[in-house]
């Protein structure tokens, strides 16, 4: 699988539903260009706001500018969509191409050197758009460092391995009380319980309460409660195509497992996918649809799915993470990081400098001003802990805890307890295709992961 087709495609699959497209024949500059261009369109939402608008068309006009062979309207049409997107690394290779073909090789290595700054690699070796540079010192040097940023990195340790390789395993959720994981599962449509001393079971069973996949996981100690999300989508067991695009939130008893409400996304005649959440200390639960784009809330004490941000603003939002002034930090799967003034409605985009790569990120957890990221929508996939500044406004720094190591293959989210942060390694995303088939050949299972806070 080409480096590059999965970061690209993990993007226009909004990540939730995150069947993510393997076109091996593709080539990269068609990949980039068609990942790109409908990332305001896939998984049935529509361009709703104008700046999602608008990067959309300038993209959209780079590759007609291409197709024309005019690679300096094409290279302006992608500087344009650059900031529209806020510093996406895809669209800085797709300017580091034009300038190749122009023949500016030294725009053409500081794009690519950027690339390489975020930690990122890209197939450079195999884009025929990049065949005059290589020999080149300064463009080996960015190989050689591109290669690097492939290299493993492991401050996790496996603690626990799930024994179903076919579960699709998508959320983590821990209860302190009773020294519990819950993990979710797309494709059982079941939530596992995972005890520190007792066997593996299931929490909530399959068939039961009338849902479709499991995807997100929180839980509320304080009202004896886990949330969970749920979400028709051909990766789950026993998916109807008359059931695509619905979803919902659902209130457990954390005690006993009894479904005790049940929160159905709008029949608005568009499709929702309420993927990722978190809970505050009051009880107060925040979803995003990624497919939708909109922000809910169910506030404590109410039983009312009500939305905090309508779409328009974000493309593909993640998970939620309430800040400790009450804000709520927003991870975008295309656009980034984004702050939610709760009492407006207000949002307001977390800058961050043009080394730092902040698109594709899944999970995301806030520990003080460390914020701990599961990328999943980058090239390579990893975990990173973000540094923000006093206010949220900035990331001042980032660093690599896990990348290419033996058991975390395919990452989705995570937890912070007091005594690590604790994500899911091999979820099993890469064995399903769009359609919900499993691949056949041996797969690896899903594990639990603990890296250490201080790392």
């Amino acid at each position: 699988m080409t480096l590059l087709i999965q970061a690209l495609d993990a993007i226009r699959s909004a990540a939730r539903p995150r069947a993510r497209v393997r076109n091996r024949a593709a080539s990269v500059a068609a990949a980039a260009v068609a990942a790109l261009a409908i990332t305001a369109s896939r998984g049935g939402a529509q361009p709703a706001g104008p700046n999602e608008f608008s990067y959309r068309v300038a993209i959209e006009a780079g590759q007609k500018a291409e197709a024309a062979h005019d690679e300096a309207a094409a290279r302006d049409d992608y500087v344009r969509a650059l900031t529209l997107m806020k510093g996406h690394p895809d669209v800085v290779y797709l300017i580091a191409r034009s300038e190749a073909r122009l023949g500016h090789a030294d725009a053409a290595v500081a794009r690519l050197r950027t690339i390489a700054a975020m930690g990122l690699a890209y197939p450079i070796d195999h884009d025929s758009a990049f065949a005059t540079l290589r020999g080149h010192e300064d463009f080996e040097a960015v190989r050689t460092a591109m290669a690097g940023n492939r290299s493993a990195i492991s401050t996790a340790t496996v603690t626990h391995v799930l024994a179903d390789t076919n579960m699709l395993a998508e959320d983590l959720a821990y209860d302190p009380g009773s020294r519990t994981f819950y993990v979710s599962s797309i494709h059982r449509g079941i939530i596992v319980a995972v005890p520190e001393n007792g066997p593996v079971h299931d929490f909530v069973p399959a068939g039961r309460d009338n849902v479709y996949g499991i995807m997100a996981l929180a839980i509320d100690t304080r009202h004896g409660a886990l949330w969970a999300t749920t979400s028709a989508m051909p990766q789950a067991d026993g998916y109807k195509p008359s059931d695509s695009g619905r979803s919902a939130v659902l209130r457990y008893e954390l005690s006993t497992g009894r479904l005790l409400r049940r929160f159905d996304a709008p029949r608005d005649g568009r499709s929702h996918n309420l993927g990722d959440m978190t809970v505050d200390q009051n009880g107060t639960v925040v979803v995003s649809d990624g497919v939708s784009g909109d922000i809910y809330t169910v506030r404590a004490g109410r039983d009312t799915l009500e939305t905090l941000v309508a779409r328009g603003t974000f493309r593909s939002p993640q998970t939620p993470a309430v800040l400790p002034d009450g804000r709520v930090l927003v991870a975008d799967y295309a656009l980034g990081l984004a702050v939610i003034d709760r009492q407006d409605g207000t949002v307001t985009w977390v800058q961050h400098p043009d080394t730092t790569a902040v698109n594709g990120i899944d999970g995301m957890y806030v520990d003080g001003h460390m914020l701990y990221a599961v990328q999943n929508g980058t090239s390579p996939e990893r975990v990173v802990r973000f540094t923000l500044d006093s206010r949220y406004a900035n990331v001042t720094g980032w660093k690599v805890i896990e990348r290419g190591s033996p058991g975390l293959g395919d990452p989705t989210h995570g937890v912070l307890t007091a005594d690590g942060f604790y994500f899911l390694g091999n979820s099993g995303w890469d064995r399903f295709d769009d359609n919900g088939s499993i691949k056949a050949g041996a797969a690896s299972p899903p594990t639990i992961l603990r890296a250490p806070l201080t790392s």
